[in-house]
């Protein structure tokens, strides 16, 4: 921390010496935690500006110091790196914030410093990645068991028992999303508070599953009931989403191609049974690949369709072009967020 104290002390000076009106920068009140800049300004008086160092500035840490701020002197967060979201907290509280990326905002009075979308010059292991890609199979379960009910409250040792993990794992996973300031952990257990925040993430992060360009000269709703014979009758595991998954939660839009989850291993019977045909141009189906069963979890029958959860349904929508976010959003505040 000492290291990045001198760093923090080195980038603030030579940010706030550009400003022309600054004739002079003191450092006063060094610790462990930050430091007091004493400016001078030419033709007036001096004030303080209160730095807190964080070596993390995840937005539950920002919440914390941004609450303490009292309002007499103006403050200013540092960290290696600060995130938009963290940025949009200390945009909220008036608070400036400065990161050794070099993004920053500061303003003051007389003093306006504002550079932004400059990438993280000190990556750790990146969290979100972690928790939300493909191959973590265990955090998916336990993400997607929180989001069936947002209201639900859980004990961390009853969410490890109804994933079937072990408790340091959701240790793990609850720790990332309350420094995220998405769930809160208190007496009454575990629970969601930013389902809005946390699906969006989820969904920048989620890597698009492989898939087959498939074309079907059936209608589109002719060929979804094919979907639901295939399972119902030979035991295909399927499910719809995307597009056709949406419209069974939220009939938003109109589409023209369907979107189909089908197990690796029943593909070959699921293209004889639904008679669609691999192309290289011109789909109209598109059939993402199961390797893993996460993606079936919480499926639902609905209207004589198997439609994957409205997690699931939202990840693949947020991928789509053209109208997939708006059904995406239609899920998420049907279904979800309810």
């Amino acid at each position: 921390m000492k290291g990045q104290m001198i760093e923090s002390i080195s980038v603030l000076k030579e940010l706030l010496g550009r400003v022309p009106v600054v004739e002079d920068i003191q450092i006063a009140d060094e610790s462990e935690h930050g430091f007091t800049v004493i400016l001078q300004e030419r033709g007036s008086g001096s004030f303080e500006i209160h730095v807190t160092c964080l070596k993390r500035a995840v937005p539950s840490s920002v919440k914390e110091v941004v609450s303490q701020s009292n309002g007499q002197l103006y403050c200013i967060i540092m960290a290696p790196y600060i995130s938009d979201a963290s940025a949009k907290i200390c945009e909220t509280y008036g608070v400036g914030y400065c990161d050794l990326s070099g993004n920053c905002l500061i303003q003051m009075d007389s003093i306006y410093i504002s550079n932004k979308g400059n990438p993280n010059r000190y990556p750790v292991e990146n969290h979100a990645k972690t928790i939300f890609k493909s191959s973590a199979k265990t955090t998916s379960l336990i993400l997607r068991e929180l989001m069936k009910d947002v209201s639900k409250r859980w004990k961390i040792k009853e969410l490890a028992e109804k994933v079937g993990c072990s408790i340091g794992m959701v240790s793990r996973v609850k720790t990332y999303l309350c420094e995220q300031s998405w769930a809160v952990m208190d007496s009454s257990g575990l629970h969601i508070t930013d389902a809005e925040s946390l699906m969006k993430e989820w969904s920048r992060a989620y890597e698009i599953p492989e898939a087959i360009s498939c074309y079907t000269i059936e209608s589109i709703p002719r060929f979804e009931e094919k979907c639901y014979a295939a399972y119902r009758n030979n035991g295909v595991s399927l499910c719809l989403t995307g597009f056709s998954g949406g419209v069974r939660y939220a009939p938003v839009v109109r589409y023209t191609k369907a979107h189909v989850w089908v197990d690796r291993k029943d593909i070959t019977d699921f293209l004889n049974l639904t008679e669609c045909k691999k192309v290289d141009s011109g789909a109209n189906v598109t059939v993402y690949i199961a390797d893993s069963d996460e993606v079936f979890v919480d499926c639902r029958e609905i209207n004589q369709s198997r439609v994957a959860s409205p997690v699931q349904v939202y990840l693949d929508c947020m991928q789509l072009k053209g109208r997939g976010e708006e059904m995406a959003e239609a899920v998420f505040s049907k279904e979800i967020c309810k």
